[in-house]
């Protein structure tokens, strides 16, 4: 029979008091777990830690939040989780979290790597300067970052593989202060190094010139101190030009005549003046020579025939040269000729034909000289005064245009070779220069 509502409602009642629970009503009183976890307790992280410890609820999955990614450890029955990690930049924010068997998700945690103390780096050392001085040199760690002050401006670098750092600068003022500290890639930062500019009482060294000054020049060419003045004085009047960065200079001036003097220094930003180097203006072939001291004598060599090294560019060649300075008195004409083989022509008299013109002059066999190398190579060669009528020969016919036609002949057989274009430009250049 059908029991009524309430009937019903006071069996249930009686059966519980009377310590029978049917199993429906155990069902409807079992209750979810919704508590959080406590927020993990982490370890305080450097910037040398290779770990990170994390305390909390045993079993519960934390969860660990550091660039960008989220790593999952889980807390052992000892209530720690170790978190194996690279060392991490000072600065780095980890979050963590625990998460437990039934989904509730504890507050974050939050630690921010620091410096290691015991771990930062040396202070870096300035390198004197002065107010002159238009670089900065600072040594620290190979491959470390610098952070360099000047007045209120910081500069950041790196320090090269040499453990250098250069930077470029404007002038400062005597007695003003420089600052620099390193920095690791990790962000760890050095006691702060502080130089102060000196004043600059020293006089810059004198100039060395790149190029001799010639009749043809407009212009000194040197070195000297970066970011100085050359500066030129002819007679009364001066010219001036600043150093480059890279210690070069150009002085313009005005052409001037063979044998002018002058004078150069170089004055520094402190106003410093080097001693003066005297300058004598070269004839205006003079770069086209070489000037060598062969066992104590001066000779002069063109370039056109021959190398920096005193021999000659060809193997058979006829040209000028000087003992000393070039002048008519020094000049001489070298006839040579190398002999691969070995095999001597034994040098008698030479010839020089320009079309229908020509010059014959006698060798005398006891100025002939031989020259015999390791390979059994031979160079027989002579080397004369040129007399007048030679000289207005070569003076008359030499030519770039002209075909001249030179022809030894020797005892054991002739030769015969033309002059090339750099043996003509020898005798032209040297006539001129000996002031023919």
């Amino acid at each position: 029979m059908k029991q009524p509502k309430y009937a019903a409602l006071f069996l249930a009642t009686t059966l519980a008091f009377g310590g029978i629970i049917p199993s429906t009503v155990v069902n409807a009183e079992t209750t979810e777990d919704v508590t959080a976890p406590d927020a993990p307790v982490l370890s305080a992280p450097l910037h040398t830690s290779n770990s990170l410890t994390i305390t909390g609820e045993v079993a519960a999955k934390a969860e660990i939040m550091i660039n960008s990614k989220t790593y999952v450890r889980t807390i052992l029955e000892g209530g720690e989780a170790i978190f194996k990690m690279s060392p991490q930049s000072i600065g780095k924010v980890i979050d963590v979290r625990l998460v437990d068997s039934s989904g509730n998700i504890s507050e974050t945690t939050r630690a921010i790597v620091a410096e290691d103390p015991e771990a930062r780096p040396d202070a870096p050392v300035i390198k004197p300067l002065t107010e002159t001085s238009r670089e900065v040199r600072v040594l620290g760690e190979p491959g470390q970052y610098v952070e360099l002050t000047i007045g209120d401006k910081t500069y950041k670098g790196k320090f090269d593989a040499n453990g250098l750092y250069r930077r470029g600068i404007v002038a400062q003022p005597a007695y003003s202060w420089l600052s620099a500290k390193t920095v690791t890639t990790k962000g760890a930062t050095s006691d702060v190094s502080k130089r102060s500019v000196y004043k600059d009482r020293y006089a810059p060294k004198p100039a060395t010139l790149t190029k001799s000054v010639t009749a043809s020049m407009r212009g000194v060419y040197g070195k000297a101190e970066p970011y100085s003045t050359a500066i030129v004085t002819i007679g009364s009047k001066t010219y001036t030009a600043p150093v480059m960065s890279h210690g070069g200079f150009i002085v313009p001036i005005p052409a001037q005549k063979m044998g002018q003097k002058m004078s150069l220094v170089i004055r520094d930003g402190a106003g410093n003046v080097s001693k003066p180097k005297a300058i004598t203006v070269q004839h205006a072939l003079y770069h086209d020579f070489h000037r060598f001291y062969i066992e104590g004598v001066k000779l002069t060599f063109p370039k056109a025939t021959f190398y920096a090294n005193s021999e000659t560019k060809y193997a058979e060649t006829f040209t000028p040269f000087f003992f000393g300075h070039p002048t008519k008195a020094g000049m001489q004409f070298l006839l040579s000729y190398y002999a691969e083989d070995g095999e001597l022509a034994g040098f008698e008299s030479f010839k020089l034909r320009v079309g229908k013109a020509t010059y014959t002059q006698k060798i005398d066999e006891l100025d002939v000289g031989y020259v015999e190398h390791e390979d059994g190579s031979i160079e027989e060669s002579t080397f004369f005064v040129p007399n007048a009528k030679l000289i207005n020969f070569v003076d008359k016919y030499v030519r770039p245009e002209n075909r001249i036609v030179v022809t030894i002949e020797g005892s054991e057989f002739d030769l015969e070779f033309n002059l090339s274009g750099a043996e003509k430009r020898a005798f032209i250049q040297s006539l001129q220069y000996a002031g023919y």
